[in-house]
């Protein structure tokens, strides 16, 4: 079972609606839909929890924001991971990939981490690939531009139906997880 979702991004003003805080994005969009709120943990992570009973067992699920930049996500989530005796196949983390169009998503068990410097991070902090992830599509980087700079700009207004979009599929990933368990919520989110 799940007890964690983990959303990737980068903390501070200046990069509040980002392609690269999508995964922030999408765990603010799950936290609202429940009404949870963000408490500060050990000035590294934000995170917040729910109880939850379901036929896949019951207890707390956790939401988990890093507060240290993208590159060092691993190291905050590790101790919190540690801390809670949380192992890495009970954790979700939702995070931007540029090689899936903008308003799309994939959903994957386990893999590599695809130049992703965030999934870097958390594969060598907790010394192995398999945990779930949901790729959130931010759609293909420019020919003229280079891959950090599209990464960190924001969302243009036209882009906001498809946010929605994935926001709400986020929601329904996390409440499929809750209810059917993680493979079935896999085979089933489209």
């Amino acid at each position: 079972m799940i007890k964690l979702f983990a959303g990737l991004g980068n903390p501070g003003k200046e990069y509040e609606n980002t392609r690269h805080n999508f995964g922030f994005i999408a765990l603010n969009a799950i936290a609202e839909a429940k009404r949870l709120e963000f408490k500060n943990w050990n000035n590294v992570a934000d995170i917040s929890f729910c109880g939850v009973n379901s036929e896949n067992g019951g207890g707390k699920i956790f939401l988990f924001k890093p507060l240290t930049f993208m590159n060092l996500s691993g190291t905050p989530l590790a101790a919190f991971m540690n801390y809670y005796k949380i192992l890495p196949e009970e954790i979700a983390v939702l995070y931007d990939d540029f090689s899936i169009p903008l308003g799309e998503f994939r959903l994957r068990m386990s893999g590599s981490d695809g130049g992703h410097n965030g999934i870097k991070s958390i594969i060598r902090s907790l010394n192995t690939q398999n945990f779930a992830r949901m790729k959130l599509g931010i759609g293909k980087v420019s020919e003229f531009m280079k891959t950090s700079d599209y990464v960190l700009s924001k969302f243009r207004q036209e882009d906001k139906e498809k946010i929605e979009l994935i926001k709400q599929k986020s929601i329904e990933f996390f409440d499929a997880v809750i209810e059917y368990g993680l493979e079935k919520a896999v085979s089933t989110i489209r």
